[in-house]
C-alpha cells in the first residue's frame, strides 16, 4: 500500500441540532509506519463489513454541457475531479468537501459528527479514495514505567459511515456503475442518507443481493448439472471457499475467474447459466460471507428443537431417513455431549 495523501478533519454536531462546528486541519499527515498500519487496519475493517452498497456518481441535470461534452457532476465529484487533475490541492479538495458535508449533516437532525478521514492511496495497482467518519473512545494504556494512563483513540471497529471510491475504475470504466462503495450497517442505515448525499452516488447494487443471486444460480446449476449429491456438495463447497477467501482478502469475485476455479470442465456451461436472463449476474460482485454461509446450511426449528446442519455433513455424520422421518447424528460436539451427560 502506498499512501499518497492523508488528512483528518473534525465535524462536531449534537443530536437534534441543526448547527455544526467544523475544524479543518491545515496540513496532510505524512506517511509513516504508524499511519500505514492505521490505514491498513481501517481498510481491513472496511473490507470485513458484510453489507456494502455499490453505485456511481450521480449526474446533475443541466441544460448546458461542459466543455468536454459531458454532463456536470455534482459538486463533491467536481472537487475530486479537480484534485485529480491537479487543479486544486488535496487540502483544498478535503476542505471544500467538508463544507458540503457540513451542509448535509445539518439537514439530518439525529446525526452526530466525528473525525473525518480522507485517504488517497494505491494498492494492487489501483488508486482509491477512502472517506470514513470515526469517533474517539476512551481507553487505558500501560506506560514504560508500568503505570496506568487514560488515552483517547479512534474507534476503527465501529465503522458505520464510510465510502471508498475506486479512482482507477472511475477513470477507466465509468460505465461499470460500481466504482463507489459504501458501508451499510444496521446502526448507520437510518442516519446514512446524508452521508450518501454527501458522496453523491446512486445505488446500483448491494453485496447481499449480489451474493444471494450468485449462490441461487449455483444451487440451481448443481441441481441441473449433477446427479450425485456428493458432486453437488463438493461444487458448492468449492464455490463457498473461493468466495469467502476473496472476501477475507478484501477482493471482489470476478465471475470469469470464479468459473475457471470452480467449474473446471464446465466453464462454458456455468458462464451461460449465470449470464442467462433468469440470473444475469454482474461480471464482478462483492461477496458477503454471511449470505454464503447461510447457503451451505440447512436449518429448522420448532418449539422444542432448533437444528442447523452444514450441507456437507448430510450422508456422513448426519443421516436423514425420509420414510421414518428421523435424523441420526453422530460425531456430536464435545460441549453438547457434556451437557447431555450432566442432564
Amino acid at each position: 500500500m502506498i499512501i499518497k495523501e492523508f488528512i483528518v478533519h473534525l465535524l462536531e454536531k449534537q443530536v437534534d441540532s441543526t448547527q455544526s462546528k467544523l475544524s479543518l486541519s491545515q496540513d496532510s499527515i505524512k506517511s509513516s509506519a504508524v499511519l500505514e498500519n492505521f490505514l491498513a487496519e481501517l481498510n481491513k475493517v472496511y473490507n470485513s463489513k458484510a453489507t456494502k452498497v455499490f453505485g456511481a456518481f450521480s449526474k446533475v441535470e443541466s441544460d448546458e454541457d461542459t466543455a468536454d461534452g459531458t454532463e456536470n457532476l455534482s459538486s463533491t465529484h467536481s472537487i475530486l475531479h479537480s484534485y485529480l487533475e491537479n487543479k486544486i490541492s488535496f487540502i483544498d479538495y478535503t476542505g471544500q468537501s467538508m463544507e458540503i458535508l457540513k451542509h448535509h449533516i445539518e439537514q439530518a437532525t439525529k446525526a452526530t459528527g466525528g473525525y473525518i478521514v480522507f485517504a488517497h492511496y494505491s494498492v494492487f495497482g489501483s488508486d482509491f479514495m477512502l472517506l470514513a467518519m470515526l469517533n474517539n473512545v476512551s481507553g487505558i494504556s500501560v506506560d514504560n514505567q508500568l503505570g496506568i494512563n487514560s488515552i483517547d483513540y479512534l474507534d476503527i471497529n465501529k465503522l458505520h459511515l464510510a465510502a471508498r471510491i475506486d479512482i482507477t475504475q472511475w477513470q477507466e470504466d465509468e460505465a461499470s456503475k460500481r466504482y463507489v462503495s459504501m458501508v451499510r450497517t444496521k446502526e448507520s442505515h437510518k442516519l446514512s442518507e446524508y452521508f450518501k448525499n454527501f458522496i453523491g452516488s446512486d445505488e446500483t447494487s448491494n453485496s447481499n443481493q449480489e451474493t444471494n443471486d450468485l449462490f441461487t444460480a449455483i444451487g440451481q446449476f448443481c441441481d441441473n448439472k449433477f446427479d450425485e449429491d456428493q458432486q453437488k456438495s463438493e461444487f458448492k463447497q468449492k464455490a463457498s471457499d473461493y468466495c469467502i477467501d476473496q472476501a477475507e482478502q478484501g477482493r471482489n469475485v470476478d465471475i470469469k475467474d470464479f468459473s475457471k476455479h470452480v467449474a473446471e470442465g464446465a466453464i462454458d456451461d456455468f458462464m451461460n447459466y449465470v449470464n442467462s436472463d433468469e440470473f444475469n449476474i454482474n461480471s464482478e460482485i462483492s461477496p458477503n460471507k454471511a449470505v454464503i454461509r447461510r447457503f451451505n446450511k440447512i436449518t429448522g426449528r420448532n418449539a422444542q428443537v432448533s437444528i442447523t446442519i452444514n450441507e456437507e455433513a448430510l450422508g456422513d455424520s448426519v443421516i436423514y431417513d425420509s420414510e421414518k422421518e428421523t435424523l441420526t447424528i453422530s460425531d456430536l460436539p464435545a460441549t453438547l455431549k457434556a451437557q447431555l451427560l450432566e442432564r
